[in-house]
This record gives structure tokens, sequence and C-alpha cells, in this order.
């Protein structure tokens, strides 16, 4: 395959070789649709939920939150994350450089390849000891 980027074992070695250069990897995620189930049908999202709380307290990862809410749902949104295990490290900003364009190493978001991230992410854990399934 020419395009590296399309190909997951090759955004896994990607993942892999930045866990290894960096101090930390970062990790955003989305809120609505990711962690919380915005439109209230019974979804759950116990797995990114799980994957984020077993990664919070890791010294090598730091939490991102990117979404688009703001004021009191924001703090809000914060609460219910802390509440649940995986309390954020940024919010909204992104956490190396004074840029509009976030930052982050995986970002974990329902509109944007929520079981790849999460496959990715999933499999550097397994593949560095993290986590065992």
């Amino acid at each position: 395959m020419n395009d590296r980027y399309l190909s997951t074992a090759e955004s896994i070695k990607r993942l892999v070789a930045e866990y290894e250069k960096y101090p930390y990897l970062y990790v955003a995620f989305d809120f609505d649709n990711t962690v919380f189930d915005y439109h209230r049908v019974g979804d759950t999202f116990l797995l990114v939920e799980s994957l984020l709380v077993r990664i919070r307290n890791h010294p090598k990862f730091r939490l991102v939150l990117f979404t688009g809410n703001e004021g009191d749902k924001l703090v809000e949104i914060v609460k219910y994350c802390e509440s649940h295990g995986f309390k954020p490290d940024y919010v909204n900003e992104s956490p190396v450089m004074q840029t509009r364009k976030p930052y982050y190493n995986i970002f974990l978001d329902d509109r944007a390849g929520l079981k790849e991230s999460y496959t990715i992410l999933s499999r550097l854990l397994q593949d560095k000891g993290i986590i065992d399934d």
C-alpha cells in the first residue's frame, strides 16, 4: 500500500514509535456519542470509558477533551468525566502548541473513526503490557 496512513498496522507502528520517543502520548476524546449517550438511545460506551480509565493515571498518557460544548455545559461534562474516572488533563486546548489546531497523538470520536482509533490505541496498550485484553 502506497498510502501508509490508511494502514491500521502502520498506524499502530506510528503510535508505538511516538510512545517510545516522547515523554507523553496525548489521547484526545470527544464527549457526545463517544463517552456519553447524547441521543439517549441506550448506548453505553463502556469500552471507550474503560480504556480512558485505564490510561488516566499512567505516567505516559495525558487526556485531552475536545468538545463543542461551552459554559455551564462544559463544567458538567468535566464533572461527568471526573466522576467516571477519566478526568481530562486539558479541555478544549492544544496541550503542546499554541494554535487553533488541536494537538493529539490519537483522537477518539464517533465521527472520526472511533472503532479504528480505539483498536489502534488498544493494540498499543496490549503491546506495551499496559492492559491484558
